[in-house]
Parts: structure tokens; sequence; C-alpha cells
């Protein structure tokens, strides 16, 4: 995982089978640390602090044998505009 990039998928809610997403991204163009996190499952997707867009790709699983989502993230600086994209 980069320096320029911290996501996190883990379990929220058994029922709805929820995963967060905590998103914490520095812009390529001027460094600026944009944070956001999402609530991601079965047809949800509930953004909160900086929108990002997620395509979810696949599912994966992780070094404690969870099975977690896999996609990419797109977001759009608030302080220079530029459009960002990153594979999580």
């Amino acid at each position: 995982m980069s320096d320029r990039l911290s996501m996190t998928a883990c379990p929220v809610d058994t029922h709805t089978m929820a995963q967060a997403l905590n998103l914490k991204v520095q812009c390529h163009a001027c460094g600026y640390t944009m944070e956001g996190t999402a609530k991601y499952g079965q047809g949800h997707y509930v953004p909160v602090g900086v929108e990002f867009d997620f395509v979810a790709t696949g599912k994966i699983k992780n070094a404690q044998g969870k099975r977690v989502v896999k996609g990419e993230v797109t977001v759009v600086c608030p302080s220079c505009t530029v459009k960002n994209k990153y594979l999580i």
C-alpha cells in the first residue's frame, strides 16, 4: 500500500452484509489530504465526508482471511479540482 493511499474495508452489519469503506488519500497534483467514508453493500452506497465514486470489481480475502470488496475509487480534490483515481 502506498503512503499516498490508505483505504480499509471491514464488515459492519451482518444482516445487510454492508462494509464500511474508509478513504484517506492525497491528491496527485497538490498533495491535499482527502478523507471520507461510505457504507457499501447489496445495492447500497452511502458516502460521508468528501464524496468519492466507488466501483466494485470483485471480492478478495484480506490478511485475516475475511472477504472484502475490491474496487476503484475516483475522487475530485476540493482544493485544486483535479480528478484522482485509485485502485483498492
